[in-house]
């Protein structure tokens, strides 16, 4: 049995780790395998990596994980072997995690063809799993200005996508996750067309702003806008994402979320375009068409000091997202990390 880390900080989530093991007679179902309290955790399965599975147990609330955690500790005590979805399991290991921000994916496969475009029912959709955990905390959080969390969709066939959701609050996860467990394995409807989750889902990153600060600065960052990405500059919408629309938008963003000793002061940018790809793309929303840049672009930055801070704000962005709109699919983004700009052409740092 192992303990992965320490359990000081402010939990956001736990995994039980279990590994196959023979025939065990007398097994405790995992789902009722801790003593009973008066509000029993969901049990979410995460994908398999590496043939290892991993179970999170999910309470509606992070203030109620310290509690979670002393049951857990209590029931190993007792014995590690545990049934699950009809197999037996040995119990080998907890993992805590402490993280800020968060990458979730979702698997569904949808009855008939879904539109290019899901923005506005995925959002609807979050807030619906939002509320399903906290009515308030879901009206709070769309009156929101500056909304805590991006959403994206990948698609892999005309039925079968995957959806991104990212948070940057650490005390969304738990609910989110509550109120999306009901749904996993089952339907839900997006524009329209009945879908069907998976019955895991996937936290294929996370990070927190104290890492990203320590990320060592580049002089040239490529980004790749995954989805349309457009910005407000001068009251008009400007699609072209120039370096200090996108590193403006970033820094906000960051000093909003970010730690008190962490925000960074107002920086001029000193920065250019060295090279670029994009194309125009249309994403359409409740109001009509919203157009947006999808491809790649390199900055190159002058000074060491606006480099630094850029690099960390080019990672945030996988997080937070850039530009307009990126609570309902808009300015989803990545570092390329790779800087090939062509056939057998690179650039340097």
């Amino acid at each position: 049995m192992t303990f992965t880390k320490d359990t000081e900080a402010v939990l956001t989530r736990l995994n039980l780790v279990l590994k196959r093991t023979q025939t065990v007679t007398n097994l405790t179902p995992l789902i009722s395998w801790l003593p009973e309290i008066e509000l029993a955790p969901a049990w979410i399965p995460l994908k398999t990596h590496a043939g290892v599975s991993k179970i999170m147990p999910v309470m509606p609330d992070l203030s109620l994980y310290p509690k979670l955690m002393e049951l857990i500790c209590g029931r190993i005590a007792q014995g590690s072997y545990v049934e699950w979805q009809q197999q037996p399991y040995e119990m080998t290991g907890v993992e805590t995690d402490t993280n800020t921000l968060h990458v979730i994916q979702i698997s569904l496969v949808a009855t008939a063809p879904l539109p290019s475009t899901l923005g506005r029912a995925i959002h609807a959709q979050c807030f619906q799993w939002f509320a399903n955990a906290d009515a308030a905390l879901a009206q709070h959080l769309h009156q929101q200005e500056s909304v805590p969390f991006t959403l994206g969709v990948e698609y892999f066939s005309s039925k079968k996508i995957q959806l991104r959701v990212t948070l940057l609050k650490k005390e969304l996860l738990a609910p989110l996750l509550w109120g999306l467990h009901s749904n996993l394995g089952g339907e839900i409807t997006l524009a329209g067309v009945p879908c069907r989750l998976n019955e895991w889902i996937d936290i294929s990153q996370t990070s927190n702003f104290t890492k990203l600060v320590q990320i060592p600065a580049q002089n040239t960052i490529k980004l790749q806008f995954v989805s349309p990405t457009s910005f407000k500059q001068s009251g008009a919408i400007q699609p072209f994402p120039l370096p200090e629309l996108v590193f403006n938008g970033l820094q906000r963003r960051w000093n909003h979320f970010a730690p008190a000793e962490l925000k960074f002061p107002e920086i001029k940018w000193n920065s250019f375009v060295s090279a670029f790809q994009l194309k125009t793309q249309a994403l359409k929303l409740e109001g009509g068409a919203e157009i947006g840049s999808q491809g790649w672009i390199i900055y190159r930055f002058l000074d060491s000091e606006p480099a630094k801070i850029a690099t960390v704000l080019a990672h945030f962005a996988h997080f937070a997202g850039v530009g307009r709109k990126t609570a309902m699919g808009m300015g989803q983004t990545r570092v390329i990390e790779k800087m090939e700009i062509g056939k057998g052409e690179k650039l340097n740092n």
